[in-house]
Parts: structure tokens; C-alpha cells; sequence
């Protein structure tokens, strides 16, 4: 019942968060699109409002093209046929012959071509200049056009193109009710207007300083001028191409003229206050992007910290299941030996004996979660002395035969003289301890552990602890030394463990400045080997045998081989050892 309280309490926090977090990112989206929506449409804005510059200055060109037009070809073109050449109805009509005579005509005769009068009375036509098969017709219809503009009273010029090309009309009025005398003309050749279209482009600003910053026209805009047939009459001698294109149209009295006017699109920026706006697309996809991460990183965090909340509940478990044991034994015969149930001496040594055993297995165990405790808050404290470790690995095989034999395996031990390194003797005790109890608890009933101290070649010192199992695979080799992890063969078996042994190992290890690693065994098991740097000297890095394998120091005796019936059950903690390991003394064999 407590365990699934306690797993099921992180499983509703964690969908809980998890939905949290989706609502999050659900939201973080619609406000990128909002973010991204807002920039388009204040992007469009600034278009639009190009695009109106672009009609007003398309505007401010036609209108300075009627006035430059009138200015340089209508009234000029018109005092030549109607005030020097016909003004009198007795007066004849006649073709200009010297620059004089054309007044101010831009371009003189090479702007104008045939001059006609037409007496709307009579309906004579009179013509002057250059022979021109089409100018009666031209002119007839002109004034068709004239009558259907319904023109005011006066001289009023009018730019008409009856089909067969452009030409002026201009045309009399008395006063009101009564008609016209007569109408005076000229035919207009097209490239005449070329001088005054390009005066209206040039001179004036087609919109205000405070937009142009005083830039040339020209820097801004190019323009084309078409006739009612979309065909070019006139254009700047640069042209752009850009999105930004306003039309105008100059009116039917221009024989309907139109003004294309393009926006240069390097200029098109400075032509509305603030220019466009940045695209916040890429900024908005980055923090959707950054914000994707992090819910995933969170998510990813929740699975782990509910696969931990799942491991450390079967941490307590196990560690549960540690401390009971050896106090249930502790407590049996300890009530045993209080209630005199002893038939004899041997009985009540064997009580004690055990007694002692498991006091000292469950000290162990308390050692062994109080050093994983330190080192998850990095307050792991570390008293260096030299040792001999030699002497030191004797001492751990002996205080581990208790323990061996109830795991019906034997101990075989291999050392090398002069192993001195300035370690902590209590810390390297619990590393051999761990490692010890590691391979009694996965190896076969019946095998044979070799625990050993050498040289390495660089003069390092090198302890190991064999065992004859199945061997840890290579895939797994980085994933034992986390806290909690088992192998997966491991994982539904009926070994109990606290899973923090090995952390431990690697976590004292590291402290002690050495290394930890895991390899195949010649038996085929798994083989750990720890490093350690040494005092002085690698002197025994010579000696015969591979690193690792040295002799046992002269006059130090082998511990026994220890072979059990299995009568009591094997330990069920990650390691078991005494709660406090006595001080090496350097020289002393210890026996088995």
C-alpha cells in the first residue's frame, strides 16, 4: 500500500506538469503566430503607404506634364496658326518659314507638322506646311472630338488623337449662344513631347523634401508615358522594376495619357516614416523553436525524475530489506541467548559469532548509504595516510570470510610487496568491501574470488576483485556505475541490493584521485580494477606476471580458501563487511 501511494503521487504531478507545460507551448505558438501576424500587417501598411506615395507622386507628375505641355507646345504651337498665320478671316493661313515665326514652340518645326484652319460656317479647311494625304481627315475628326469634349468659351487647347496620330485642336468661342468662327490646328508629331514630359520629371520634386530628403526624382522613380493603346510614348532613361507601380491618367483633354510610375525598390524603404519593419519570422521561430526545448527538456526531466522517484522507492525497498535481515537475525539470537535456549558453550559461541556478523553487515550497509549520501552533496571527506595496501587487502579478505562462506564461495588472494599510496584506509576498505560483496551476490554458488593488490607499468598500484559470473556486456559497462541501475538479466531476479554499491565505488574512487574500470575475466566474469597513484617508486612494476597480478609479499601467508555448506543464507545487502576496519599496519600478513 505505501509503495503505490508513493508511485502514484509523481505520476499525477507529472501529467499534471505535463499538461502544464503542452498549454505552454500551445500558447507560446499562438503568440509567435500573433507576433508573426502583427509583423505582416504592419509590413502591408508600410506597402500601402509606398504605394500611395507612389500615386500621389504618379499624380503630381501629370500635373506638372499638362502645364509644361501647354506651356511649351499648346499656346506657342497655337499663337503660330491662329495669332500670326489666320487670326482675320481675310488673312491667309501660312506655314512658318523662319525661327521667328514659330514663337516659342519647343522644338519649332521639328515638334509641329501640317497647320490647319477650319471655317465652321463654310466648312472650308485650310492647310499649311509639309503635304500630308491625312490631315483633312485628321482634322474633321478633331473637331468631332472638340464638339463632344464640349469645351468652354475662349481659346481652349485640347490634345486629341483621332486615330491617326496626336495632334492640337483649339477652337474660338463668341459669346454665349452663339458658335464658334472657326477652329485652328496643328498636327503634333509625338517625339515633341518628349521635351516637356522630361522638364516635368526633372525639375520639380514629385513629393514633399520631408519624404525625399532632397533626392533626385530620378534616384526615386522611374516613369513611362502611354497612349490610349498602352503603347510607350516617352520614358525615363532608367527604369526600375519593383511591386510599388501607382497609374494616373491625364485626363481626355490629354487624349487620355497614362502615367506609369515605379517605385526604385532600394528607395522604397525611405519613402514611409520608420521604413518597413524587420520580418519577425526568423525571431519568432527561434523562440517557438527555444521554447519547443525547453518543454522538451522539461518532459524529459519529469521521465527522469519519475524513473528516479520509481528507483529510489525501490532503493528504500531493498535497503528495507537489508537492515531487516541481519536485524532479525541480531534479534533471534540475541532473544536466544537471553532466554538461555543454548544447549551448550558451542551453540552460544556460534550465537554470538553471528551476533557479531550481522552487526557488522548492517553497520556496513548504514556506512554504505551515508557515503553515497556525502557524495551526492559533494561533502565526501577524504583523511589520507600511508598505507600498505598490501596489508590493507589481506585485512579486507579476512573480515569478508565470514561472508564468503556464507555465500559458499572461496577467496583467493594475490599481493605484492611495498603497495604504499597515501589513501584513506576506511574509504579503500568499503571500495574492497563493495566490490567484494558485488561479486559474492552475482556470481555462481561454489566459485572462487580473486581479490589482489600490484603495479602498474607507470608505476601506479593496481587492486582488483574477480569473480567467475556471466560478466557485465560492454553496452553496459558506463550505465552500472549510476545510482540505483541493474543489469537486466538482474532486474527480476531474488538478489536483493540497495543499487548504490557501485556508485559508491566510483564516487570514492574518483575522491581518492585513482580510477575505476570494468573488464572481461580470464574465467569469464567481471573483473574490477582500481587505481591508485602510489607513494614512490613503481619498484614492483618489474616483477613477473601482468599488471595487476603480482606475487603475495614473502612471509605473508595466503588466506584459506573458505568452502561452506550454504547451511545459513547468504547476505542479501550490496556489501556486507565490519562497521569499522582496523588500521594496516605495514609488514603484518594477515591470515584468512
Amino acid at each position: 500500500m505505501l509503495r503505490s501511494s508513493i508511485s502514484s503521487t509523481p505520476r499525477s504531478r507529472t501529467a499534471f506538469v505535463g499538461l502544464l507545460l503542452v498549454g505552454a507551448l500551445a500558447l507560446s505558438g499562438v503568440l509567435a503566430w500573433q507576433v508573426v501576424d502583427a509583423g505582416r500587417s504592419h509590413e502591408a501598411v508600410a506597402h500601402t503607404a509606398v504605394k500611395e506615395q507612389a500615386l500621389f507622386a504618379a499624380w503630381e507628375f501629370g500635373n506638372n506634364a499638362r502645364r509644361l505641355i501647354g506651356e511649351k507646345l499648346t499656346k506657342p504651337g497655337l499663337d503660330v496658326v491662329a495669332v500670326r498665320g489666320g487670326k482675320g478671316p481675310d488673312r491667309p493661313l501660312r506655314y512658318p518659314e523662319s525661327p521667328e515665326d514659330w514663337g516659342y514652340l519647343v522644338g519649332g518645326a521639328e515638334s509641329a507638322g501640317a497647320f490647319f484652319r477650319l471655317e465652321l460656317s463654310t466648312g472650308e479647311l485650310t492647310l499649311a506646311g509639309p503635304e500630308d494625304p491625312g490631315l483633312e481627315r485628321w482634322a474633321r475628326t478633331g473637331l468631332d472630338v472638340a464638339e463632344a469634349m464640349r469645351l468652354g468659351y475662349g481659346w481652349d487647347p485640347l490634345l486629341a488623337d483621332p486615330g491617326d496620330g496626336l495632334g492640337w485642336i483649339a477652337y474660338r468661342s463668341f459669346p454665349e449662344g452663339e458658335s464658334p468662327e472657326r477652329i485652328f490646328g496643328f498636327r503634333l508629331r509625338p517625339e515633341a513631347l518628349s521635351i516637356p514630359l522630361g522638364y516635368a520629371f526633372e525639375d520639380p520634386a514629385l513629393l514633399p523634401e520631408a519624404l525625399t530628403d532632397g533626392r533626385d526624382n530620378e534616384l526615386l522613380f522611374s516613369v513611362a508615358v502611354r497612349d490610349a493603346d498602352h503603347a510607350v510614348l516617352w520614358r525615363t532613361p532608367r527604369a526600375y522594376s519593383s511591386s510599388f507601380v501607382a497609374t494616373d491618367t491625364m485626363g481626355a483633354r490629354f487624349a487620355g495619357l497614362e502615367t506609369v510610375l515605379t517605385v526604385n525598390p532600394a528607395m522604397a524603404e525611405s519613402l514611409t516614416i520608420g521604413g518597413f519593419p524587420a520580418s519577425r519570422l526568423p525571431m519568432a521561430v527561434g523562440l517557438l523553436l527555444l521554447t519547443g526545448g525547453l518543454v522538451a527538456a522539461a518532459f524529459y526531466q519529469l521521465r527522469r525524475e519519475a524513473e528516479l522517484g520509481r528507483l529510489r522507492a525501490d532503493f528504500v525497498s531493498g535497503v528495507s530489506h537489508e537492515l531487516r535481515t541481519p536485524l532479525a537475525q541480531i534479534r533471534m539470537f540475541a532473544e536466544t541467548l537471553q532466554l538461555g535456549r543454548v544447549r551448550s558453550e558451542e551453540e552460544r559461541d556460534r550465537s554470538l559469532a553471528i551476533i557479531v556478523d550481522e552487526s557488522q553487515r548492517l553497520t556496513h550497509q548504514v556506512e554504505n548509504v551515508l557515503l553515497y549520501s556525502r557524495a551526492e552533496r559533494d561533502a565526501l571527506k577524504v583523511s589520507r595516510e600511508v598505507l600498505d595496501l598490501g596489508c590493507l587487502v589481506h585485512e579486507v579478505a579476512e573480515a569478508f570470510e565470514p561472508l564468503a562462506r556464507k555465500a559458499r564461495c572461496r577467496l583467493h588472494v594475490e599481493t605484492a610487496p611495498g603497495l604504499e599510496a597515501r589513501v584513506d584506509g576506511a574509504l579503500v576498505r568499503q571500495v574492497l568491501l563493495n566490490l567484494l560483496d558485488n561479486a559474492t551476490k552475482y556470481g555462481p554458488p561454489g566459485q572462487t574470488v580473486e581479490l589482489g593488490a600490484g603495479r602498474a607499468p607507470g608505476g601506479r598500484i593496481v587492486l582488483w576483485v574477480e569473480d567467475q559470473g556471466s560478466g557485465i556486456p560492454r553496452e553496459d559497462r558506463d550505465r552500472i556505475w549510476d545510482p540505483y541501475y541493474r543489469l537486466e538479466e538482474h532486474r527480476e531476479s531474488a538478489v536483493a541490493g540497495s543499487g548504490i554499491g557501485l556508485s559508491v565505488v566510483r564516487r570514492v574512487v574518483e575522491a581518492l584521485d585513482g580510477t575505476v574500470r570494468v573488464e572481461d575475466g580470464e574465467s569469464g566474469g567481471a573483473r574490477f580494477v582500481l587505481e591508485l597513484p602510489a607513494t614512490r617508486g613503481a619498484d614492483g612494476a618489474r616483477r613477473d606476471g601482468p599488471p595487476g597480478r603480482a606475487r603475495v609479499p614473502r612471509g605473508a601467508s595466503r588466506p584459506k580458501e573458505v568452502s561452506t555448506s550454504g547451511d545459513t543464507p547468504p547476505p542479501a545487502a550490496d556489501a556486507a563487511a565490519p562497521g569499522t576496519a582496523a588500521r594496516s599496519v605495514p609488514g603484518r600478513p594477515a591470515e584468512a
